[in-house]
């Protein structure tokens, strides 16, 4: 009989739910030496990640997976500008992996950390005026991935299996004004939102609201035959922060690795 797995309310039940013998010691080891780094930083968990915030501000995070770990700077720079550092290592815009028996080394994850404090140093001193149009814009992220499936087969994955996408427990009305909802659970706030454009076997896009938030952010998903599959292009606009831009970029990140 199945049972619902209990999402972990704080670093230590995630560590604990760890079962891989390496990849706890990795982990754990690479808590302290955050706790060290960041020794102001409040521990807590973000969207099921283990995250070190400096005045709300996410710095570090990390996680892991099947068969690798995580380490995540919340930011789309940070890992880009440290591209000759981590030659080697399979990495996104977003984050770093590597294998739970080889650690990181301490000075990489330093220079990580400097980096990411840094530049969010440099953002609070941004004039006034830049923060403003931010605050108008908002921020956008994108992440595209070519599936092992045809369009329609995955228009009809899109829109008959929600729950596989938008979360546990989520519907959704795959026509112009029709709502889509993702209940709240443990570790992840509740989604709702309107669908606004529908081209079928092409495109969808709706509004995205989730608790906390002050205006609604919007989400496109489009859809594109390949000569061997199709593409899927996740995008979305009017996020209210960068840290919020890079959790949505490494949430759509998952779900497209799970379909490839």
């Amino acid at each position: 009989m199945a049972t619902k797995t209990r999402v972990p309310q704080t670093i230590d039940a995630y560590l604990a739910n760890v079962t891989d013998p390496a990849a706890k010691k990795t982990l754990t080891a690479l808590r302290t030496q955050l706790r060290k780094l960041l020794p102001k930083a409040t521990e807590t968990l973000s969207y099921q990640m283990p995250t070190f915030k400096v005045d709300g501000a996410a710095v570090a995070g990390f996680a892991f997976f099947k068969n690798h770990c995580g380490y995540y700077p919340f930011s789309g720079s940070v890992v880009p500008a440290l591209e000759s550092e981590l030659d080697g290592y399979t990495t996104s815009k977003s984050g770093v992996s590597f294998p739970p028996d080889e650690p990181l080394p301490a000075k990489l994850v330093k220079k990580l950390v400097q980096a990411r404090l840094a530049e969010i140093a440099t953002r609070a001193k941004k004039p006034a005026a830049a923060k403003k149009k931010a605050s108008v814009t908002g921020f956008q992220v994108g992440v595209v991935r070519t599936l092992p499936m045809s369009a329609p087969e995955l228009w009809e994955w899109l829109t008959t299996q929600p729950e596989r996408w938008l979360g546990p427990g989520a519907t959704l009305e795959a026509e112009v004004g029709g709502r889509h909802e993702t209940p709240k659970r443990r570790g992840a706030p509740g989604v709702r939102g309107e669908v606004r454009v529908v081209k079928p076997g092409k495109r969808l896009r709706m509004t995205w609201e989730t608790d906390g938030w002050k205006k609604p952010a919007t989400l496109q998903l489009t859809v594109t035959p390949k000569t061997k599959g199709a593409s899927l292009h996740v995008h979305m606009e009017k996020l209210p922060d960068a840290e919020v831009r890079e959790a949505m970029r490494e949430r759509w990140s998952k779900v497209l690795a799970l379909l490839a």
